[in-house]
């Protein structure tokens, strides 16, 4: 006998015996710790180099901020420069770096402002945004016999979310007189007939309070009466299509009516609603107010029943009064 072999033995049982669970737990919570760790610091490093390719889907997120932002700055810059009088110069330098500037001895006012027209012109390859806005507002309005909106448009840069105008306001002529188009429209409709009552029903409901308001709309609509009820009385004025037959034999129908609506103390006002109507097992019924009215915009083309509000490349006619 060497003696070697319950050294050996030794050896073997400790290789072989049960791990300890108390050990095994400790090793376990510090792996799954650095493990954690690494996960932290590698996060932190992605929010500090963003993916630059990421994009919002949503327009209003991008185009909403910006416009308010520019607006906002360039009605500030255009009324703090018309009430600025000598002295005031350090005032301008929040918007605009100027040299000589030559302010009047005694402050003006400009007030009841208002944005006109503002626009993104471009955006530079090094990432400048440039607009033009155009402000209005009533210069010395308290103090003048006859005070007229005045305008002033601005040049603004906006770069890295701030914005800064590049010259003094200059004043401009106000928009012109627009053109008036004609409805589309062609059709009277008879007061006694089906499409007419519907309409005259439903607008009836709608501004007096809706006792029966559901009769005269269709399952799908989404126009509720205004509550509380506005008048007391609605009176018909007119009422027009753009089906001929007073919609006899037609499926659809674009309606315009006009009605004369009176409060509880009698005060009149008249009201026009364009309205989309569908037949509906026979019955014309609502199916929305309309966003906007049918428009005639090809003047030299005789319309048909079915009116649209497409807008022709045509040159409009010239305006209309009276």
């Amino acid at each position: 006998m060497t003696g070697k072999l319950p050294s050996q033995r030794k050896h073997f049982d400790e290789l072989v015996k049960p791990l300890d669970r108390g050990l095994l737990l400790s090793r376990a919570v510090n792996i799954l710790g650095i493990i954690g760790g690494l996960f932290a610091v590698i996060s932190l490093l992605t929010s500090l180099w963003p993916d630059t390719d990421q994009s919002d889907p949503t327009p209003g997120n991008a185009s909403v901020p910006a416009s308010t932002l520019v607006t906002g700055f360039a009605r500030d810059y255009v009324t703090t420069y018309l009430t600025a009088k000598a002295g005031d110069e350090q005032k301008l330098a929040h918007y605009v770096t100027l040299k000589d500037v030559k302010l009047p001895p005694i402050a003006g006012q400009f007030t009841d402002t208002d944005v006109a027209f503002a626009k993104q012109i471009t955006t530079t390859g090094d990432g400048v945004a440039l607009w033009t806005v155009t402000v209005s507002g009533l210069v010395n309005g308290a103090t003048t016999t006859a005070p007229q909106r005045t305008y002033y448009r601005v040049p603004i840069t906006v770069l890295d979310g701030a914005p800064r105008a590049t010259a003094l306001p200059m004043q401009v002529a106000g928009p012109g007189v627009g053109v008036d188009f004609r409805l589309g429209y062609r059709y009277t409709v008879a007061a006694d007939s089906p499409l007419a009552m519907t309409a005259t029903g439903f607008v009836r409901s709608y501004l007096t309070g809706g006792a029966d308001f559901a009769r005269y709309v269709t399952a799908d609509a989404t126009d509720k009466p205004i509550q509380p009820a506005p008048y007391a009385k609605v009176d018909t004025v007119s009422i027009d299509a753009n089906v001929s037959g007073n919609g006899s034999g037609a499926d659809t129908a674009e309606v315009y009516i006009t009605v004369a609506a009176r409060t509880k103390n009698y005060t009149l006002t008249q009201l026009a609603y364009p309205l989309t109507l569908r037949s509906v097992e026979g019955q014309w019924q609502v199916v929305s107010i309309a966003s906007t009215p049918l428009l005639q915009t090809r003047p030299d083309t005789p319309q048909d029943d079915n009116a649209t509000t497409s807008t022709s490349t045509t040159p409009p006619p010239p305006p209309t009064r009276g």
